[in-house]
């Protein structure tokens, strides 16, 4: 019989997937939270220390503007406006029949990316921690992070279990960082991921995102310590099996056969911030 473990999984394997979020129905999840957020207090004055020293960057937020939630977008917008970096906005109206970075596409088109220093992709369903660019930015970019998203909250929505905050971990590099539901892009990776893939669901953007990060030798992860909680499940307001299917024929395009063991690992986690701005530890 096949060693059950050496067989490679489809990275859309309902066995693997997280769609229906597991903590989400536990109370547990907000005790959970609460632990980690007075753990995290350890951390506060390194990560305070190093984001106001930071030099100051030029950030381009941006959204697909959905029907009947302005509201949404304007207060997670009144959550970046908050800090000391220098931000713009760019918008697009929700176009029918057109996916979610289609539409970024149009909102992007309506700049100039050269001038940014970032670009961050955000939903409107996403509740973020006070003054979250004044820590995140500089966090990843101690990282060398090219290609980043927050971690997750353990009440909040997420596909994959992965994406949760980790204990003792102020950031961590991984290999795989999911394309919503806020995900940041440096200067250097939007000049070989611009334009986005167009698709109508945009799964396995990420996975093809990630991919051409990692042929640059750029690195990809996800910052703990400014942990978001998503409001609601991915695949809430579509057919997941549309989205699925979508994305493994688009993967097949690119010959990319994503393996998810390989993706969800992390190489490096950053537990200390110190006079040199960086104390991590190295996976092997």
């Amino acid at each position: 019989m096949p060693n059950r473990l050496s067989q490679k999984k489809d990275f859309f394997d309902s066995e693997f997937c997280q769609h229906k979020n597991f903590w989400q129905k536990r109370k547990v999840s907000v005790l959970s939270d609460m632990v980690f957020d007075l753990h995290n207090r350890k951390f506060a004055r390194q990560v305070s220390h190093v984001a106001t020293r930071h030099p100051v960057r030029k950030i381009l937020v941006t959204s697909v503007q959905v029907p009947r939630r302005d509201r949404k977008l304007r207060t997670v917008f009144n959550r970046f406006r908050k800090t000391r970096h220098s931000v713009d906005f760019a918008t697009a109206r929700m176009m029918q029949g057109k996916g979610k970075f289609s539409n970024i596409n149009t909102a992007l088109s309506q700049v100039n990316l050269p001038d940014y220093d970032w670009v961050i992709v955000t939903d409107d369903d996403v509740d973020l921690p006070p003054r979250f660019l004044d820590m995140f930015i500089p966090l990843c970019e101690i990282m060398k992070l090219k290609i980043s998203q927050p971690a997750h909250r353990y009440h909040s929505y997420t596909s994959f279990t992965f994406n949760y905050r980790k204990w003792n971990s102020i950031a961590r590099v991984t290999r795989y960082v999911e394309d919503g539901p806020v995900t940041a892009f440096h200067r250097d990776a939007m000049a070989y991921l611009f334009p986005f893939p167009e698709l109508r669901w945009a799964w396995a953007t990420d996975i093809l995102f990630c991919h051409e990060a990692h042929k640059r030798n750029h690195n990809v992860g996800i910052v703990d310590y400014t942990a978001i909680e998503h409001l609601k499940p991915a695949g809430n307001d579509y057919s997941v099996r549309e989205a699925m299917t979508e994305a493994r024929a688009f993967l097949a395009r690119k010959s990319l056969q994503p393996d998810r063991q390989e993706l969800f690992r992390i190489t490096e986690i950053l537990r200390r911030i110190d006079h040199n701005f960086l104390n991590c530890d190295i996976m092997v």
